[in-house]
């Protein structure tokens, strides 16, 4: 409500009362608490915004609460939920109030505004008396210090909680992204961890064996990047589980980032590599698919040999004549292409990408954008 459509004292406190009677029948075991002072204090945030009401003596009842919550191991969400509640239940006396004579149109709309105003500052108040309750334990301090470094805040934003967590920051560290339900192996005080939600991931310095950290699960290491950069560390670790995961990246108990540069490379854009391998290979793209398949495996053999029919027929396992076969019907598909670097290089990519995407047991297919 502000000041050019707010109502009169006792009108503003009529609506106060109600948000306070509110608050004691969905939170009776406090309702002693919430005295003539608390409705006061209500009242001042109807009409005034709420700003530097904190040290109001009725700003202590809902602190009070607060406290009581955390002492009674109950979660800030039932205060959330009361004082909402008791703020949408002041609407039917708004609305009253507003068709009394010389209330104004705008009333109804600034009122209902200042009640959820009201709400947020109670909230605030019993949040910050909750919180200022709770002592955490060394894992939740190690939790939060993790939560703060990924979320890319500098370093001295959370130096202060670093050495409450009692943490090191190591010059260089690498991000794990492990499948959930990983299992802990044997961390010390240099790693933090998070291996209870739904992308378990850990923080380690790029000088500690990793494959002490973890036991029983796939994981995926990103690369070794400052402290301050953790974040995209382990972007790169998420990523590479991802491929892995849809049989891209091979399988492993620990797999390496810094092992798939190139698959990383052809995967940053999937629609860019696709179309790259729908054009450099359209040639072929018709053929049956057992043609196909022998074409590209030669295609990719001679663009990679630097000798003739004889050498690419030996890393095809083939008779040499069969090879000759081939090259002469890649000549016609391709023509000039294959002597031009840059469509050689174009195909050479085509092909590695089309590989890592065939599926394991049969002809090539198609790249498939995710």
């Amino acid at each position: 409500m502000t000041a050019s459509h707010a109502p009169a004292r006792s009108a503003t406190l009529a609506i106060a009362r109600v948000v306070v009677d509110g608050i004691r029948h969905s939170l009776p075991e406090h309702a002693p608490l919430f005295d003539a002072r608390a409705t006061e204090f209500v009242a001042s945030v109807l009409e005034r915004d709420g700003v530097n009401l904190g040290i109001a003596a009725g700003a202590d009842a809902f602190r009070q609460v607060g406290v009581a919550e955390y002492a009674a191991g109950k979660e800030l969400d039932r205060l959330s939920r009361a004082y909402h509640s008791a703020g949408r239940g002041a609407l039917p006396a708004l609305a009253s109030l507003s068709r009394q004579p010389g209330a104004g149109a705008a009333l109804m709309d600034t009122g209902v505004e200042a009640l959820l105003r009201c709400s947020d500052v109670l909230i605030r108040l019993s949040t910050a008396a909750y919180r200022a309750a709770h002592t955490p334990s060394v894992a939740e301090l190690r939790r939060d210090l993790l939560k703060e470094i990924l979320s890319g805040r500098p370093p001295a934003k959370w130096a202060g909680l670093a050495a409450e967590a009692g943490w090191v920051p190591p010059a260089r560290v690498v991000a794990i992204a492990a499948e959930p339900g990983a299992v802990r192996a044997s961390f010390g005080p240099e790693v933090l961890a998070d291996l209870a939600g739904e992308y378990p991931h850990l923080l380690v310095p790029d000088d500690v064996e990793i494959g002490g950290v973890l036991a029983g699960t796939r994981a995926a290491v990103g690369p070794a990047v400052a402290p301050a950069d953790a974040a995209v560390s382990l972007r790169w670790a998420r990523r590479t589980l991802e491929l892995v995961r849809r049989e891209v990246i091979e399988d492993g108990p620990l797999v390496r980032w810094s092992d798939h540069l190139t698959t990383h490379w052809l995967f940053a854009d999937e629609v860019l590599t696709t179309a790259l391998v729908t054009r450099s290979l359209a040639p072929i793209a018709d053929l049956p698919a057992n043609e196909r398949t022998k074409l590209a495996e030669t295609l990719d053999a001679m663009l990679s040999a630097r000798g003739g029919a004889p050498e690419i027929a030996n890393n095809l396992g083939v008779h040499p004549q069969t090879v000759r076969n081939r090259m002469r019907r890649l000549r016609v598909l391709f023509g000039a292409r294959l002597d031009d670097p840059q469509s050689r290089l174009d195909l050479r990519i085509a092909l590695r990408a089309e590989l890592l995407t065939a599926e394991p047991a049969g002809p090539a297919a198609p790249m498939k954008v995710a």
